[in-house]
């Protein structure tokens, strides 16, 4: 897991998430916002190549841990970006 977070921040360097809304019942918390950040393709991470989505992320606690970890959120325009920057130099 380490390695793919590592990879993804590497991709992302200055990837960040704002969360705007939080809710919780019982062991569910949901969670609303967004995330951003700019691709490090071919060109390094260059203006254009930022990506900004609406997310939403859902934990299921029990006993004070984390047994399930979901994110919700429209890649679209992000695989757009990322082909673009990986095709083009």
């Amino acid at each position: 897991m380490l390695t793919a977070w590592a990879a993804y921040f590497k991709m992302f360097p200055d990837f960040q998430i704002e969360a705007d809304t939080f809710i919780s019942s019982g062991g569910t918390v949901a969670i609303f916002g967004h995330a951003t950040g700019t691709f490090s393709g071919v060109r390094g991470p260059v203006p254009e190549a930022r990506i900004t989505m609406p997310a939403a992320w859902r934990a299921t606690v029990s006993e004070e841990k984390i047994e399930v970890w979901q994110v919700y959120a429209d890649w679209s325009e992000g695989v757009k970006i990322i082909e673009r920057e990986t095709r083009n130099g």
